[in-house]
């Protein structure tokens, strides 16, 4: 499969899965107080369980994407958002969903989530030129954006207008679809590199990315915004 053809699939998988992220988690909060009853702080234990697996998992997120082929680990992971969004939705229709039990299967599907957002950026230089780099790069930036701009608003509005079981019906239609693109994408092989131990790794990259004067204040600013936004 042509490289251009193999990105192409991934810039769409990304896209699918970044809206199917934010369905459900605009989504999820909604159904906690309209249909369960839920309060300020009920409401938030559930973002809790929603948001935690980005805090916990980012940097084994990062260690497995690095030792294993990342189609099939994203595949694998948004796989779990599908089954997520699936149960939420026949709970839904059942009258059996619970707070405990939506919190637990939003915690699964962010589980997979950063698996995803993590691997993700790591395969687009097996996949295009380093002359392109900059080009795919914006292009999974944008479907990031768009999906985070666009994608709280629609859960919103499909649970408002159609109710919560076709918002989770149709996130987790959207999530397929990024397990799908991905199934056929034929990642590249890549090359045998000598792997250390995982602490040491981390380290390395700690004292890479700080000892850097572009990387360190980006990622200070990375840190506070994503920090401030979340709490917001």
């Amino acid at each position: 499969m042509p490289l251009l053809s193999r990105f192409s699939r991934l810039a769409w998988s990304n896209l699918a899965a970044q809206c199917a992220e934010q369905i459900g988690l605009a989504a999820a909060p909604i159904v906690a107080v309209i249909a369960l009853g839920a309060g300020a702080g009920e409401t938030g234990w559930l973002q809790t369980a929603q948001t935690l697996p980005f805090m916990v998992l980012a940097i084994p997120a990062g260690l497995l994407a690095d030792r294993f082929r990342r189609s099939p680990v994203m595949a694998a992971a948004e796989a779990l958002r599908v089954v997520s969004l699936v149960c939420m939705l026949l709970l839904v229709l059942t009258g059996t969903l619970t707070l405990p039990l939506l919190g637990a299967l939003g915690f699964f599907g962010a589980c997979g989530t950063v698996v995803y957002s993590v691997a993700a950026p790591a395969l687009v230089p097996d996949l295009v030129a380093p002359d392109a780099l900059p080009t795919a790069n914006s292009r999974i930036e944008l479907a990031r954006t768009s999906a985070l701009a666009a994608g709280p608003a629609l859960g919103g509005a499909l649970v408002g207008w159609i109710g919560a079981a076709p918002a989770f019906g149709f996130a987790a239609v959207l999530s397929a679809v990024a397990v799908v693109l991905l199934a056929g994408l034929g990642e590249p092989a890549r090359k045998a590199v000598r792997r250390q131990h995982p602490i040491g790794e981390v380290r390395e990259g700690l004292v890479f990315v700080f000892a850097h004067t572009l990387l360190r204040p980006i990622f200070v600013t990375q840190f506070i915004f994503n920090t401030t936004f979340l709490v917001i």
